[in-house]
């Protein structure tokens, strides 16, 4: 891999395309965010405020991770493993919030390891398809935190973190068989958690309302939501009031619909597709294994995301709690996809690809 000297910004230090698609889409969360609340106080109780702090803390981030080599970061994969799974072990014995325990307490913000346990996992089971001789480690430390994450409890992440796993081992050519039995242990593993009662009786409740059509309050009012901002969203001046919990996290595409309508949907999730087509090329470009398999779990994983929270808001799977990367409010997720941005844009810098 290229070892050059990184500059803080510029054509060697940052790919402007990879920067100002980051900057952009943090705005667009900024201007969303004020017009749902159409207010702007310089204190952190202000959600737009709060966005604002988050995303400047996310540039700081990003170009942090910039200086970080691609071949550092997969010979710190084992150490950010272990970190990741004592924080997930420590939130366990944190004051429950909402019937689960997920964040830590730091007073001005709260912290979410599980949202940087995402990233660290993609790196760890890049470097794992990586390699030609498998760490068993590396097996039980992926399975350690996914349970960790479960028992929370946190279907949602969890159910992200296995979509991944299983879409990047496919990818890797994988043996089917190994795959299938892989997908079987899951479903039977979560069925013996189900019996032994270490599945939330909340989120149980959520799953069997879902499929006995039982309409959930939340999505049947993000869905009338979501209707009002018709082609091009609906204006301040014509505002409906509608009440959607968690407006502001789980339920932010919905007022983003309402807000930029149909087309704004269309712009947004261009920008995504033309974000991932431009880091395809890199991946095509790279001929660094470890590297590819990086590259492919981190744009994967904001899709997956992506498409988890839409669907969620839509009605079309049951509730599950996931942000919206770089669009719903959430340092610890903000901080978490500011660093994958930062490794993409390292891994343009070592492959030449700067603008």
């Amino acid at each position: 891999m290229n070892s050059r000297e990184i500059t803080l910004i510029g054509p060697e230090g940052t790919n402007l395309f990879v920067f100002f698609q980051f900057l952009i889409f943090n705005l667009i969360s900024w201007f969303n965010l004020y017009l749902l609340e159409n207010t702007l106080e310089f204190n952190l109780n202000n959600v737009v405020f709060r966005q604002i702090i988050f995303s400047l803390l996310g540039v700081a981030v990003f170009f942090l991770f910039t200086y970080i080599s691609i071949n550092n970061i997969y010979n710190l994969s084992e150490v950010l493993l272990l970190s990741s799974t004592v924080l997930l072990f420590g939130v366990l014995f944190t004051q429950e919030s909402l019937g689960a325990r997920r964040r830590y307490d730091l007073g001005i913000i709260d912290v979410q390891p599980s949202e940087f346990t995402k990233i660290i996992l993609v790196i760890v089971i890049a470097k794992f398809l990586a390699e030609s001789s498998k760490n068993i480690w590396i097996i039980a430390g992926v399975i350690a935190n996914i349970l960790l994450i479960f028992l929370q409890p946190d279907l949602g992440t969890t159910l992200i973190l296995l979509i991944l796993i299983f879409v990047l081992m496919f990818i890797s050519s994988t043996r089917i068989i190994f795959l299938v039995t892989s997908l079987i242990s899951s479903f039977f593993g979560f069925l013996a958690l189900l019996e032994l009662n270490f599945v939330n009786r909340f989120q149980v409740k959520r799953i069997t309302d879902f499929y006995s059509d039982i309409q959930d309050f939340s999505q049947t009012q993000a869905r009338l939501q979501i209707s009002l901002g018709g082609l091009t969203g609906q204006s301040i001046d014509e505002n409906i009031s509608i009440f959607v919990p968690v407006q502001t996290t789980d339920f932010i595409f919905s007022a983003f619909s309402k807000n930029f309508g149909f087309l704004g949907n269309i712009v947004l999730f261009s920008l995504w597709v033309l974000f991932a087509l431009r880091v395809r090329r890199l991946i095509l470009k790279s001929d660094y294994v470890f590297e590819k398999f990086l590259l492919s779990g981190l744009i994967m994983l904001f899709f997956i995301q992506i498409f988890i929270n839409v669907f969620t808001v839509l009605g079309l799977i049951p509730l599950t709690g996931d942000p919206f990367p770089l669009l719903s409010l959430g340092g610890s997720s903000i901080l978490a996809t500011s660093a994958a941005f930062g490794i993409i844009n390292r891994s343009f810098i070592e492959n030449n690809l700067t603008i």
